[in-house]
């Protein structure tokens, strides 16, 4: 899968660490092959602390749901409108629930806000099936011509991709990640796809605290009215660290890198105690350095950790990535 990551902006923080958490919408009681579109009026579904948002829309051309419902729903041969809420998988990533997404909701982190790890993601029936066959509105993915048979200048190198945004408290954008749902650019055309199975979209490159996600959709069939892929994607097991005990940084002088690392890694500028903790809050290294420090990480096991530095002056902490 082709991933693109823009630059992050570093929010550091303390050590005081929590175990890993991982969100499957499992408290969401459902009888079996049904959903729930918020039809309830409460706004949001809600895991641990985390906020799914949902605006159940009433009007006079039917009701609707905009952001996050929750189905067990294992339809994968349905195609057309009518079913919009199976994942193309017929269930979740290895359970009952998962979650369903229609522009335009997000996951809200409440309180202190979270480092980011992963989600697991596929497509809906409707997305998957309306990509493969075509219908009414949406073309055939890899056809030069669209759903009205006129050719659509797109030479069949077609693509359906998700942007997902991290935001800091003030809501300013953090980083992105893109995830392709489909791609059908390659010169190869046995290399096309689209995601039929559970994937996962690594969010770990998003350096800081991040206080919620939104997403965008981006389509190659698109229309003056905007997009004509559906724009659903199906959600599960949203993989998070909470509870980190924040800190702003108090020195603003310090430079780590490269980050991601490989065998070493470089401290420049300041003086003080630098250490490595891993995820669990355990100290896997530590020495006391003067101004600049080349630490040799090669024996490090591939995964995300924290470096900290304290002196007199105060203290630093960055995520880092190896």
């Amino acid at each position: 899968m082709k991933k693109i990551y823009f630059s992050a902006v570093a929010i550091c923080f303390s050590l005081t660490l929590s175990a890993q958490q991982t969100i499957g919408f499992e408290n969401v009681l459902l009888d079996s092959s049904s959903y729930d579109e918020g039809a309830s009026g409460a706004g949001a579904f809600y895991e641990n602390g985390v906020v799914f948002t949902n605006d159940y829309v009433i009007s006079q051309f039917g009701n609707y749901f905009e952001g996050f419902a929750i189905s067990n729903m294992q339809d994968s041969t349905t195609a057309g409108y009518t079913n919009p809420f199976s994942a193309i998988t017929a269930s979740g990533d290895s359970s009952t629930n998962y979650g369903i997404y229609n522009p335009s909701g997000k996951i809200e982190f409440a309180g202190q806000g979270v480092v980011l790890n992963s989600f697991r993601i596929t497509n809906t029936t409707f997305a998957a099936l309306s990509m493969r066959d075509g219908d009414a509105f949406g073309k055939q993915f890899g056809s030069s011509t669209d759903a009205n048979g006129d050719v659509d200048g797109t030479n069949g190198e077609d693509f359906f991709r998700l942007w997902t945004y991290a935001h800091a408290e003030n809501g300013e954008i953090i980083d992105s990640v893109v995830f392709y749902l489909a791609d059908y650019r390659f010169s190869d055309n046995s290399q096309d796809y689209i995601v039929k199975q559970w994937e996962t979209v690594d969010l770990s490159s998003i350096q800081g605290t991040v206080y919620s996600l939104s997403f965008k959709f981006e389509s190659s069939d698109v229309a003056p009215w905007g997009m004509n892929t559906p724009a659903y994607f199906a959600i599960d097991n949203l993989s998070i660290y909470k509870n980190l005990g924040l800190n702003e940084n108090t020195l603003s002088t310090i430079s780590v890198f490269p980050n991601p690392f490989q065998d070493v890694i470089n401290v420049k500028g300041e003086s003080g105690k630098v250490s490595v903790l891993d995820l669990t809050g355990k100290e896997i290294y530590s020495t006391d350095y003067n101004s600049f420090i080349q630490i040799s990480t090669a024996e490090f096991p591939t995964g995300m950790y924290f470096l900290t530095i304290e002196n007199e002056r105060g203290s630093f902490s960055q995520k880092i990535i190896k």
